[in-house]
């Protein structure tokens, strides 16, 4: 067993970092954005075993990122929602350049909102169930609504100030991101549990859930 180390702690964090953000982004533009939900699941499933310790530095990232990938693929069913935000998108684009800023931040906050909405879904495959309940999803989101706040606001500073030099750095550290984000969305889910009286008495962090 290789002992750890700092240097092999920032190494381990780097490789899982760059080779999770190349894959879920990979993915995400190489299907033209049809396997968002998927890759995204994909990649808390990941999250998921970094924030229990059971990730063995020694597997290969890329084969557990599509076993995860596949696991993940029942997500493309609410494909719809990515159809609507990218919507919102065009329409919010379309409304600044004729000078409609209502509608155009109005389209932002949709487009925010629903992406949002798709880390949720990601966090509930990962952390509730894997057969989604939509309704369950939306009142999860407002467990707490100050982390629900942090989740959307993420969302609006990346659709505002998304750029070909951004996605460049999602590419390389996006992961980052996810996994950031992955944590307020976790307590969220915690919280869902202990509310529908699922949560485990030896869950090893339900104390996030009060």
């Amino acid at each position: 067993m290789i002992k750890q180390t700092p240097l092999n702690r920032i190494m381990s964090v780097v490789h899982i970092t760059f080779f999770s953000s190349l894959l879920c982004f990979g993915t995400i533009c190489l299907s033209g954005t049809v396997l968002l939900l998927p890759a995204l699941g994909a990649s808390f499933l990941i999250g998921k075993d970094v924030l229990y310790k059971r990730l063995d530095i020694n597997d290969s990232i890329i084969k557990i990122y599509f076993r995860y990938l596949a696991n993940s693929i029942k997500l493309v069913k609410y494909l719809a929602v990515n159809i609507i935000a990218a919507l919102n998108i065009a329409g919010m684009i379309v409304a600044a350049r004729t000078d409609n800023f209502i509608y155009s931040a109005a389209c932002l906050a949709i487009a925010a909102f629903l992406f949002a909405f798709m880390f949720y879904i990601a966090g509930y495959h990962a952390f509730v169930c894997n057969k989604i309940n939509i309704i369950e999803v939306a009142a999860g989101m407002f467990t707490k609504p100050y982390l629900l706040i942090t989740v959307f606001a993420a969302m609006v500073l990346c659709v505002l100030f998304f750029t070909g030099t951004l996605m460049a750095v999602l590419f390389v550290s996006g992961a980052l991101l996810i996994f950031g984000l992955e944590i307020p969305v976790f307590i969220q889910m915690l919280r869902l549990k202990k509310i529908l009286g699922r949560i485990d008495s030896n869950e090893k962090y339900a104390y996030p859930a009060d």
